[in-house]
């Protein structure tokens, strides 16, 4: 399986070693993981392939820069199986991967639910409180794990994998 996990982010912050852990566990059933992030160069420690993705930031007028990349978010998307937005940021790109198969992970509180989400083939939430923020989307809630053990770690990228994986 392909993923391309799509971060907004250069420095990783915990939801992108979250993800980044994920994907190395998943290494060993047969997930091959490309990550992405707006600037130069991969994450440090990333170990896996590096794209260029720019989705703009959080300030006012930066999701121009997420439109401007949509023709390339929609050529790099073609060659994966998963395509993984890695946070409400990122999801702006969903307008243009129609086609793929995208997934959306939401790990903070919303008060409003962009029309382009229900775009998304696999909503993600880090709780049950931020999946009832999410208005009608079917959201699935894969809760961070609670524990830095082996086993842990282990149990979230399997459950992870089950739900992002195209049915």
């Amino acid at each position: 399986m392909r993923l391309l996990a799509v971060n907004a982010v250069d420095v990783p912050g915990e939801p992108e070693l979250r993800l980044l852990d994920a994907a190395r566990r998943l290494q060993t059933h047969g997930w091959e993981t490309t990550v992405s992030t707006p600037g130069n160069g991969p994450p440090a420690d990333a170990s896996f392939p590096w794209v260029h993705l720019d989705v703009g930031g959080l300030g006012q007028g930066e999701g121009a820069r997420a439109v401007a990349s949509w023709p390339r978010a929609l050529r790099l998307a073609q060659r994966f199986d998963v395509v993984y937005l890695n946070s409400t940021v990122c999801g702006r790109l969903l307008p243009a991967l129609r086609g793929t198969h995208a997934v959306l992970h939401v790990h903070v509180l919303v008060d409003r639910v962009p029309r382009h989400w229900h775009t998304a083939n696999v909503v993600l939430a880090d709780s049950p409180e931020i999946a009832g923020r999410l208005d009608d989307l079917p959201t699935h809630v894969v809760a961070p794990p609670a524990a830095d053990g082996a086993e842990a770690l282990d149990d979230y990228a399997r459950r992870l994998g089950a739900v992002i994986a195209p049915r």
